[in-house]
């Protein structure tokens, strides 16, 4: 684990000496991007985290470019070590473009790269840089915040002389998604595939009869079954369907999913109306993909042998370090083999194949073998990540439900029958636009009613579902669970109603038709004091059996939570939830009552005082079931204890003073009650 040391300046120390310690403790005792001479590297990695401290002074790119100039690439290299060891982040884009603006600015400014030269000037100045170097106002807005967080963390630290207070000058530009100007208008526009094109994909997966517009309209089917990233499919292995069964007992379809940007491992729930054509798109890529997914297996099961397929020349005559013959060779890597390939003697001319680079470093040495061949398959389709297709290293090639083999949907050359490759998120793209020709649309016929040619992006996909679900009103959190999304506020992104759609939907909420009392309880929405006949302000509390108005800012609850003999507790007729649970009270109080009763017979001291607490319980808890299974009591209706059977305990004491009533007198008008106590005499 990465050591993580408080920097804590010195008031008696200058500027210089205290950003002298400040790198010292960074180099020294932080080991963030590695302790053991990774400082003097100019370019950091710690897992997928990259630093790269290249200077915007000049042109560059992360493998070629100009460091930062010194000393302030000391300080740059003391900060990304420090906050990255105090709070870990995936990009360091943002910290990294707000330090080379800096420099910059210290350079023009001062004429020298140092840290302690800042001052107000040099501030305004970083801010005009970032405005040179870079054009999205998203990204002036998020390194203006953090050239922010650098100067205050500078003067908080003592690593500048006097610091005025900077702010940074980049406003938060506004969600095109929840403009509602001309802007905003073409932005959702442009963010949601029209009626059309959807349709089009339809018939397409529909009427598909060659192997290419299987494949792609497999993947673009498995994006229209929930809102999913183009990359996330292409990572499904063969086993991703899942059946389970809902709360109803109906069984549900979902996919084995991996989400990206930080979601992870999750269930991708199906839609009943998609399970069919989700199936059908499924078993399409196993079968596209199974020569593929067995070539990866041999090649992972049998390192330095080349795939023998049918079409090579000699299958088990030569040995895998055997030399071939230029013919025996084409043959194996399905090439047409050129004429005059050998000389009179018969002795093979490599040279032949001068203008073909691969070819030449294999027969470098005047030998090509199987063994050769099999080194450039690995070289070739391995990847980085082998045996895995992803970087998670969670799905093996040879079960990866997107794979298929080099040329496969090629229309002049042969496919590689020993080959496996995953289609990039750019080759599904291409065939949903006809601006490089390969438009599945454009070869099948499909265009646009005005004749222009239909265009459609994988991601346009994502967008579009997300805008139905927020139109069929689904929740945040539903919507964010089922797109893989870290953080439902991401949601805003994807919703591209109309500025007229969402003023519908709030008119439709506020002129709703408040819900009855019944409904509110049964959803456990706010129920007022006054509703349930309760002259006080405030809201009710759930309980297991209704609700209670006891006004717990006046004192605690005097029953213990035994609610049903409680005069503050209301039950609500309707609802099956509350009756079933008092249903259950009644029979395990009968139970005890039982036990109490046997006891009493058997002279068990104080077991009398049982007997009469359970028939309390018991009378008004058989009571309340009564009523609420009453067909004349309406839906609704507000049930509660007497007054007279839960006097107060200053009631009480005013009846044993004969001051106050007995509460027999009020038995009289509540017969139904009164007749179903268990037994004569028990109340």
């Amino acid at each position: 684990m990465d050591s993580v040391v408080e920097f804590v300046p010195r008031a008696d120390r200058d500027a210089r000496a205290n950003l002298a310690e400040f790198i010292r403790l960074a180099r020294d005792d932080l080991t963030a991007f590695g302790s053991d001479g990774a400082w003097d590297g100019d370019r950091w990695q710690q897992g997928k985290t990259v630093a790269v401290f290249s200077s915007k002074s000049t042109t560059n790119n992360p493998y070629a470019y100009t460091p930062m100039a010194d000393p302030f690439k000391q300080f740059a290299k003391a900060y990304i070590r420090y906050t990255y060891s105090h709070r870990p982040v995936v990009s360091l884009a943002m910290p990294l473009q707000a330090l080379r603006c800096l420099e910059v600015a210290l350079l023009e400014c001062c004429g020298s790269a140092d840290i302690l030269l800042l001052r107000g000037a040099v501030m305004d100045e970083s801010a005009q840089k970032c405005r040179e170097f870079y054009e999205s106002e998203d990204v002036w807005h998020k390194t203006g915040l953090v050239m922010q967080h650098i100067f205050e963390f500078c003067r908080s630290k003592g690593l500048a002389r006097a610091l005025p207070q900077w702010k940074s000058p980049f406003k938060k530009p506004t969600i095109l998604t929840e403009d509602i100007g001309e802007a905003g208008k073409a932005h959702r526009d442009a963010k949601l595939p029209t009626n059309v094109a959807m349709l089009a994909v339809a018939d397409l997966f529909a009427a598909a009869d060659d192997i290419e517009t299987r494949y792609y309209t497999a993947i673009l089917v498995l994006l229209m079954a929930a809102p999913n990233r183009i990359s996330e499919v292409l990572a499904l292995p063969v086993d991703c369907l899942g059946w389970e069964d809902d709360g109803q007992g109906e069984r549900q379809m979902y996919l084995r999913w991996r989400a990206a940007k930080g979601k992870g491992p999750m269930k991708k729930w199906v839609v009943p109306a998609m399970q069919d054509v989700v199936e059908e798109a499924v078993r399409r890529l196993t079968e596209i993909g199974a020569p593929a997914r067995n070539a990866a297996k041999f090649a992972f099961e049998n390192p330095g042998k080349f795939m023998r397929h049918q079409k090579c020349a000699s299958v088990e005559q030569v040995p895998e370090d055997e030399p071939l013959t230029p013919e025996e060779f084409c043959t194996a890597m399905l090439l047409r083999a050129p004429q005059k390939c050998r000389t009179l003697d018969g002795t093979p001319r490599w040279n032949i194949f001068s203008n073909t680079k691969w070819i030449m470093d294999l027969a470098a040495d005047g030998l090509v073998t199987y063994g050769k061949l099999a080194d450039y398959v690995h070289l070739t389709y391995c990847g980085y990540t082998w045996p895995f297709i992803d970087e998670a290293k969670t799905v093996p090639a040879w079960d990866a439900l997107c794979l298929h083999r080099e040329n496969e949907f090629h229309d002049e050359f042969p496919v590689k029958l020993f080959s496996w490759r995953l289609a990039r998120a750019n080759e599904v793209n291409v065939r949903l636009d006809d601006s490089k020709g390969l438009s599945l649309f454009e070869k099948h016929g499909f265009r646009n009613p005005d004749g222009s040619s239909i265009k459609l992006t994988t991601h346009q996909l994502r967008h579009w579902l997300s805008t139905l679900s927020e139109r069929a009103g689904m929740d945040d959190y539903t919507l964010a669970q089922w797109a893989g999304r870290a953080d439902a506020k991401h949601n805003r992104h994807y919703d591209h109603r109309t500025p007229e759609e969402q003023l519908g939907m709030a008119r439709e909420i506020l002129q709703r038709e408040r819900p009855s009392l019944l409904e509110r309880f049964k959803h456990r929405l706010p129920v007022s004091y006054e509703e349930l006949g309760v002259d006080r302000l405030g809201t009710a509390k759930a309980t297991l059996y209704g609700m209670c108005v006891h006004d717990y800012a006046m004192t605690p609850c005097q029953k213990q939570r035994e609610c049903m003999t409680c005069k503050e507790h209301i039950c609500i007729k309707g609802d099956h939830i509350t009756l079933e649970r008092i249903r259950v009270l009644e029979n395990q109080t009968t139970l005890q009552l039982e036990r109490a009763q046997r006891a009493h017979e058997d002279g068990v001291f104080g077991a009398d005082r049982w007997v009469d607490n359970h028939k309390w319980v018991l009378a008004h808890a058989r009571t309340m079931r009564i009523l609420l299974e009453r067909v004349d009591v309406p839906d609704g209706a507000v049930l509660r204890v007497p007054e007279g059977h839960d006097p107060s305990p200053v009631q009480r004491a005013l009846m044993d003073l004969g001051v106050a009533p007995s509460p027999s007198s009020e038995l009289t008008a509540l017969p139904v009650l009164a007749n179903a106590l268990p037994g004569e005499g028990d109340a």
